[in-house]
């Protein structure tokens, strides 16, 4: 499965299995479905869209515990990095343990450091 920025929200593109002996992927190879929850609740935290984010969070609490497919980026990782500090400072009222490790081993705290982003390195400090 991956993740797919687009024109508008992102998309979540699923490649279908080949058929053995075949060349051609079964059914109809590359398919597009709409955004999900978790691409639209990662897609809020990154455009600052606070809203968004506090009513999924009231939804559904266990959205802290998501990460994306590929990179393992948690929400706060993404606020930390994108966001603006609205969503960060409502992110971190609620994650338990702050310092969640992504693909490349990094903390929010280091993404929002190498983003140039001094405010929210105070906040996650």
């Amino acid at each position: 499965m991956l993740l797919f920025q687009g024109r508008g929200a992102p998309a979540i593109l699923r490649l279908r299995p080949r058929a053995i002996g075949s060349s051609r992927p079964m059914g109809q190879g590359l398919s597009c479905v709409g955004p999900s929850r978790e691409v639209g609740f990662f897609h809020a935290a990154q455009s600052d869209d606070a809203d968004a984010v506090g009513s999924t969070l009231r939804w559904d609490p266990t959205v802290l515990d998501w990460t994306t497919v590929y990179d393992h980026l948690s929400a706060l990782h993404i606020a930390a990095a994108n966001g603006r500090l609205e969503v960060l400072s409502m992110l971190l009222d609620r994650v338990v343990h702050p310092d969640l490790l992504n693909r490349h081993r990094q903390t929010p705290l280091m993404l929002a450091a190498m983003h140039g982003k001094i405010a929210y390195v105070q906040k996650l400090l």
